[in-house]
């Protein structure tokens, strides 16, 4: 009986390039994949575990395929669930959802498919829980990857792993130490994916900014765009989740300059409040962050500039907040996301940030801050230079509920649709029809 799967991608699109990693070993292992749950007999989850509602989405959806799995009477069918759950917690996952068949590591993802047929060919055998310790697995062009996403865009992912250490976030202690791949390799899969017809390549990892770190050779982000940059063809590339300390000029005039690289730069700040930041151990202090963004803003215009705030930690008092939110109200961030506190409170007490936050309601607050941008975005968008920049706010379509929708700019065809919104948010070039 061949194997039909039903695949569930979880979270991220650093979590959906792994799901793709193994569609893509599923099938050219001559497994088929399905579009609905009720012709598969594989369900296959790729799971989250960055925060609590993560965990919560991703417990439930393996409830829901275990129920999918009995309501079978006559065929089988497995349930295997993979990714970050499993990894940062295997032991716990496995005690509370025993009746899944096979468990996948990230270290496994290369081997998915050989694992989930032997599983399929052997039901009897108890298969092995994934290894401990911290993952070193790093994907590269070689890997067979089934891209999943809308025709127009496709995400890579240029490095694994984090080395930061914010108080907040659990993912180093389960997606391991930084480790980038090879430029070789990025250039190689920035080809095969514009053969494949890809116009928007986004560039991803858990801080696309230390890529090239921690190699010996002085790679960094900057030099990687300017070797993608010198591809041909009618496409571009936009960088996603960079760190206000591992930013340069360099990267600055390359996101500003380049033929092919979106001039977007995406830097969550997370805050500015000194005495916050320090029980994040997210490094700097509020001017020193305060300072850089007008730097960028001042030198470096032609890039919009998005970020992303934590409202409601531990120790964020309703003085900390204020400020925050005057800046906010006063440096008038292109885009912007607030996010509500809500993860485990002893790791964030650990950074040394004593005491419950004094800033009333977390979800309150982000809410608030949300009105401020709604507030600032509607005063820049009246703006004559502005308005006369965009044609739409929003101008391809991404559809599927994780990446909602949009409107399509006019001077594409129908059929080859690509992201774009304001224009500053483009590369440089005009349109062209595709």
């Amino acid at each position: 009986m061949p194997i039909i799967a039903y695949i569930v991608s979880l979270g991220c699109a650093k979590n959906l390039v792994d799901t793709e990693v193994m569609c893509g070993a599923l099938v050219a292992n001559g497994c088929l994949l399905a579009e609905n749950e009720n012709d598969a007999n594989v369900m296959l989850i790729n799971t989250c575990s960055f925060i609590l509602d993560a965990r919560k989405e991703a417990q439930e959806t393996i409830e829901a395929a275990l129920k999918w799995k009995r309501r079978a009477r006559k065929s089988r069918r497995m349930v295997v669930v993979a990714g970050c759950l499993v990894q940062r917690n295997p032991k716990e996952t496995k005690e509370r959802f025993p009746d899944v068949d096979l468990f996948i590591g990230l270290d496994d993802v290369p081997n998915a498919a050989k694992l989930i047929m032997a599983a399929f060919d052997k039901p009897d055998t108890t298969q092995p829980l994934p290894q401990g310790g911290l993952p070193t697995y790093l994907y590269d062009h070689t890997a067979p990857r089934l891209t999943v996403t809308p025709e127009a865009f496709a995400y890579i992912k240029i490095a694994e792993g984090c080395d930061h250490r914010c108080a907040f976030c659990a993912i180093p202690t389960f997606r391991g130490r930084q480790r980038s791949r090879q430029p070789e390799s990025v250039v190689e899969e920035c080809k095969q994916l514009l053969a494949q017809g890809v116009k928007e390549i986004n560039f991803i990892a858990q801080d696309s900014s230390r890529y090239g770190t921690d190699h010996a050779n002085g790679d960094s982000l900057a030099k990687l765009l300017q070797k993608c940059d010198e591809l041909e063809g009618d496409f571009w590339i936009r960088v996603l989740y960079t760190h206000p300390l591992y930013v340069t000029d360099e990267l600055f005039q390359t996101l500003a300059h380049s033929r092919h690289v979106v001039p977007y730069l995406d830097m969550p700040s997370q805050h500015v409040a000194t005495s916050v930041l320090h029980g994040m151990r997210r490094g700097g202090t509020g001017p020193q962050t305060q300072e850089l963004l007008r730097h960028i803003r001042k030198d470096f215009p032609e890039l919009t500039l998005r970020t992303t705030v934590l409202v409601g930690f531990p120790g964020e008092t309703e003085q900390d907040f204020q400020e925050l939110l005057d800046f906010i109200t006063e440096f008038q961030f292109d885009r912007l996301g607030a996010f509500a506190f809500g993860g485990n409170e002893r790791r964030a007490r650990s950074a040394g940030n004593c005491g419950k936050t004094q800033a009333a309601h977390s979800g309150n607050a982000a809410r608030h801050l949300a009105k401020t941008q709604q507030h600032v975005d509607r005063e820049r968008n009246t703006r004559p230079s502005r308005a006369t920049g965009i044609r739409r706010q929003l101008a391809c379509e991404k559809r599927g509920g994780r990446t909602g929708r949009g409107r399509c700019h006019p001077c594409l065809r129908q059929k080859q649709k690509i992201g774009q919104t304001a224009f500053h948010d483009r590369p440089h070039h005009k349109c062209r029809r595709l």
